[in-house]
């Protein structure tokens, strides 16, 4: 409640200042207007940068083109864009202008990207690899989960996005150029407006068992805000973001408000969402076994009967996306604001599963005394995520696919009944089964609740001290609080602990992270062909986070969800994290005639987690040369550059591993005091990433062709890896530093505009990336690293000479001529511990289009990944039930496996359906790993657009625009298994290949995943 105050409070503020200072610097100038065309084509140009020599007045052109600032005559306005030709223009008696710039003879030119610290670059400057998405890119076509950063798939070269497929509001992981760290985050940091943000995820799966996936924080950034995404993907282009940029970062720069008349935009859309993928179910045998009919069986092992081929989808709903944003922006040469709410409704594919967000932005920019410049923001957000699903072996999907294939859909409804003594209901369920509910009791008799505060509070400074110098003094505040609540009534089984009368739990967690910095920065011109530019500057940052269950596994009275009712109250999970980083850094350009740049940059970080003196150091140095200006090339080459880069990165660890930590539990009298088993590292070492990258940027024919290429190789070493230790030690285990990962690839990206004219223009690119990981070393006591202590369906490794992220499990034997080995009954034996894929891809591909006619536009994009793979328990319990398709061949037997016998003479021995598929599934939770193993290799049609933009000439309205969208329209190609089991074709991956139970280290081992999600969307914006 406090906080929801002082937010209230802060808003007033803020909204009073704008007010009054609108009134103070008002009317000081007459207003100047006009359109900025492109003068090869005709076409209205967005974004371009307007402002007044000599003074500060500033703004950029709106969607249409269109421009308005305060200015006098005699002023010259300065018009800047990229790949244009920089234009001054006298003011005269006239107060409309009609501007329009030639094309530049390279793109490379003019183009400004913000990099680490805010701190913005002329790209051409740069020595390692950008890339930089617009609003449009991301907020045109929306993904039902809400998380921007699924938006990103396919449109960044290097990068692996992995959602969660946990519904509305679910979390991503976002991998930039390969896994790194064992036992840490490999996730690239989330930066806003030059400060990074808490990107923690809550309760993310760690194996195969019932888990419900917490939402992350850039789930709660809010695209109609966004000016634009710019990636940082080497360890080289974030080293001055410190320890968790190692992984590089997603840099985000938000909306502000522009001089000039106030200005209202609204973008509003609804999708209606749709299972996109369900699996290939037989639609012939009912319930039974051994071809034998069973009315209360729960396998689909019996006689042919009549089948209900939609039972599965009918649980499922067609969900709705709703959004709506409104923004408000304008200002004065020396202030200006901008102000924005949205609102977002998703709604989950499971009946009951909704999200709604709530975001309130406040932005406003001062100028004082024409050296004084300020930025004020607060952002305010609350979601409230419902019925979120749970993922798993007993989750509620798994419960929907299991269902028989005779049973209809009444038949289903019918999911409880009614205790005649206490009117309280019951469970229905169609077998016997201790593990699974029937889903619609799931889905209405079981919930877990999710609600986040959030508020984010930024406030900077900068002062030209000098012509030369300038200083930025800025503070961070970035604080949310969950409350989740589970609900379980009495009788419950899925959830596998739930006691007598039901369970009640509630779940607060905390976090917080306040960072404060100071930043010099300056510029010299040493000579006529020297230059250098320097930034120099330090920063504290203090991360906190407190978590607490309040547990009833049990209640007095049966159904009453309150605390007061448990009859054994537990308090579990709590935690107490303090954790404090303390840095200095700098970075220095020199530029030689503006075609050769030489950048070094160094960083000292003081991490409270590491013992005494807890610091550590890394540099970068990389180099940058425009061939195109310091050689003559041909007319037609219209821009190359090279560049090379080395660099380290630190990384620090968690908290509280240098000491011995010590667990207490509730017990008679005061409760026990145990010592935890991990034992401590007290010599404990920062993580280090050694980063070499070389790369070329060429454009050709007046930029109608680009290409752009970045090699590069990484080395992480003093891995903290987590062993196991002899009982006798007193331990189970210990954390050590070692082990050497290499990541090593390529990224191509390739963008051309085959047409341009006044009327019809093609722009298009392609991305591509390929990445190979080697685990050079890991340590003297152990050649292998379990990334999770899960072995169900298989485990997620690191094992010297291998790579990140293979799987190990069962698998079929073979003899030493490559025989496949089958035992006496026929059926196969299987090797344990034996290597049967890797989840990470050897390829990744993107191809975007953009095609503009007259008012129409129409964009599409189709990505893909080659390579991988992924052990499904999905279909491992398809098969144990006898509901996939495969499943109903041989089913009268006759199934012969071509294969020998341990003394090497053939199988003769012939089975049916049933008896092979229950052997290599084991009931579905322990299944043969091999036998349920696909490759991940997949495209799509990811996602298109097709819009009309209304000619609005003497209207109100300054833009109309509506567009229809779709997005994960369909697959072009999915996987298939990867063993070719004989007799037998080879099966489709059922699932979404893409998609995990959670974000962290944890992948390539699914059960009971969501399908996805196929969206149509209607989306409208107007400007006024």
């Amino acid at each position: 409640m406090k906080i929801r105050t002082s937010i209230y409070y802060s808003l007033m503020m803020v909204c009073l200042t704008m007010w009054s200072t609108f009134r103070l610097h008002a009317q000081q100038n007459r207003e100047i207007g006009g359109t900025v065309k492109d003068a090869a084509t005709g076409a209205t140009l967005t974004g371009v940068s307007v402002r007044v020599t000599g003074k500060s007045q500033a703004t950029a052109t709106d969607e249409t083109g269109r421009f308005v600032l305060q200015a006098a005559q005699g002023d010259v306005l300065v018009f800047s864009y990229l790949g244009y030709v920089t234009q001054e223009v006298s003011i005269g008696t006239s107060s409309t202008y009609t501007v329009n710039l030639q094309p530049a003879e390279s793109e490379e030119l003019g183009e400004v990207v913000v990099t680490a610290l805010g701190i913005e670059r002329q790209t051409r400057s740069l020595s390692y690899a950008t890339q930089r998405l617009s609003a449009d890119q991301l907020n045109e076509v929306r993904d039902n989960s809400g998380n921007l950063m699924n938006s990103l798939s396919g449109k960044v070269a290097g990068a692996v996005i992995t959602p969660a497929a946990t519904g509305p509001g679910g979390a991503a992981r976002i991998v930039l150029r390969g896994n790194r760290s064992i036992s840490g985050n490999n996730n690239a940091l989330i930066v806003v407006d030059g400060v990074p943000i808490d990107n923690s995820a809550n309760t993310q799966a760690n194996s195969t068992f019932n888990s419900y996936g917490g939402s992350d924080g850039a789930a709660n950034l809010n695209p109609d805000d966004i000016e634009s995404v710019n990636i940082l993907k080497g360890a080289t282009a974030a080293a001055l973001y410190g320890s968790r940029a190692a992984n590089g970062a997603i840099v985000v720069t938000t909306k502000r408000g522009k001089e000039g008349k106030l200005a209202i935009d609204y973008n509003g859309g609804v999708s209606i969402d749709q299972p996109n993928l369900l699996m290939d179910f037989q639609n012939t045998y009912g319930r039974g076994n051994g071809g034998e009919a069973g009315a209360t069986a729960g396998e689909s092992w019996g006689a042919p009967t009549t089948t209900y081929p939609d039972n599965v989808q009918s649980v499922f709903r067609t969900a709705t996306t709703v959004n709506n944003a409104i923004n408000i922006s304008g200002g004065t040469e020396n202030m200006q604001g901008y102000a924005s709410y949205t609102n977002n409704h998703n709604s989950g594919i499971l009946p009951g599963n909704d999200l709604d967000r709530n975001t309130l932005n406040l932005r406003v920019n001062n100028t004082f005394f024409s050296k004084l410049n300020t930025d004020a923001k607060i952002t305010y957000l609350n979601q409230k995520i419902s019925n979120k699903p749970r993922l798993g072996d007993t989750g509620t999907p798994m419960g929907i696919y299991i269902m028989p294939r005779d049973m209809s859909e009444s038949e289903l409804r019918d999911f409880e009944g009614t205790d005649p003594v206490t009117g309280e209901p019951t469970r229905k369920y169609w077998t016997t089964s201790s593990i699974f509910d029937n889903p619609y009791w799931d889905l209405n008799r079981t919930s877990v609740n999710e609600e986040r505060n959030r508020i984010t509070l930024l406030g900077s400074a900068t002062y030209q001290a000098t012509e030369w110098l300038r200083v930025l003094a800025r503070y961070s505040f970035d604080r949310y609080d969950d409350w989740e609540t589970g609900r379980y009534y009495n009788g419950t089984v899925s959830l596998g602990n739930v006691q007598p009368g039901g369970q009640y739990f509630e779940n607060s967690i905390v976090r917080s992270e306040r960072n404060i910095d100071v930043l010099f920065s300056g510029d010299h011109q040493l000579s006529t062909d020297f230059s250098l530019t320097y930034n120099v500057g330090g920063s504290l940052l203090n991360r906190k986070s407190r978590g607490l269950q309040n547990m009833a596994n049990g209640l007095s009275i049966p159904n009453q969800f309150n605390l007061a009712f448990a009859t054994t109250p537990a308090f579990n999970n709590v935690s107490i994290i303090d954790r404090e980083l303390q840095s200095v850094y700098g970075s220095a350009q020199v530029n030689f005639k503006d075609y050769l740049y030489l950048d070094l940059s160094a960083r000292n970080d003081w991490s409270s987690t590491l013992p005494a003196p807890h610091s550590y150091f890394y540099p970068s140095i990389g180099l940058s040369a425009i061939l195109s200006d310091a050689l003559s090339l041909p007319n037609w080459v219209s821009f190359g550059k090279v560049r090379a880069s080395y660099t380290e990165v630190g990384n620090d660890a968690a908290p509280y591993l240098l000491n011995q930590l010590y667990n207490f539990s509730l017990g008679a009298g005061q409760g026990f005091v145990s010592r935890n088993l991990t034992r401590a590292i007290n010599n404990l070492r920062p993580e280090n990433t050694q980063a070499y990258e070389v790369g070329l940027d060429w454009r050709f024919l007046n930029d109608r062709l680009g290409v752009e290429a970045t090699f590069y190789k990484t080395n992480t070493i003093n891995q903290l890896l987590f062993i196991g230790l002899p009982l006798a030690s007193g331990y189970s285990n210990q954390y050590i530093n070692a082990g050497d990962i290499e990541n090593k690839g390529v990224e191509l990206q390739l963008n051309g505009t085959p047409v341009r004219s006044e009327q019809f223009s093609w722009n298009t690119y392609i991305n591509f990336s390929h990445n190979v990981n080697k685990i050079l070393k890991l340590a003297d006591q152990s050649s292998r690293a379990d990334l999770s202590t899960s072995t169900r369906l298989a485990s997620v490794v690191a094992v010297e000479g291998g790579s990140y992220g293979d799987l190990y499990g069962y698998a079929w034997e073979k003899d030493a001529n490559g025989n496949h080995l089958v035992n006496d009954a026929g059926l196969p034996i299987v090797k344990a511990n034996t290597k049967i894929g890797n989840f990470n891809p050897d390829f990744l591909l993107g191809w975007g289009n953009t095609l503009n006619y007259g008012q129409f536009s129409l964009s599409f994009l189709i990505d893909g990944r080659v390579g991988g793979e992924m052990v499904s328990g999905t279909d491992s319990f398809l098969g144990a039930y006898g509901l996939g398709d495969y499943t109903a061949q041989y089913r009268d037997g006759g199934l012969v496996l071509p294969g020998v016998k341990a003394d090497g003479t053939p199988n003769t021995t012939a089975v049916d359906a049933q008896t092979f598929w229950t052997a290599v599934s084991q009931n579905g939770r322990d299944a043969w790993g091999e036998f349920f193993t696909y490759s991940t290799t997949n495209f799509r049609l990811r996602e298109a657009s097709l819009g009309y933009e209304f000619p609005l000439n003497g209207s109100a309205f300054k833009r109309a625009q509506v567009s229809v969208t779709g997005r994960n329209l369909f697959f072009l190609y999915r996987g298939k298994s990867t063993l070719d089991i004989p007799g037998m074709q080879r099966r489709t991956i059922p699932i979404d290949p893409e998609a995990a139970l959670g974000i962290n280290n944890y992948q390539g081992v699914e059960a009971g995943l969501l399908p996805p999600v196929r969206s149509f969307g209607l989306n409208v914006k107007l400007s006024f």
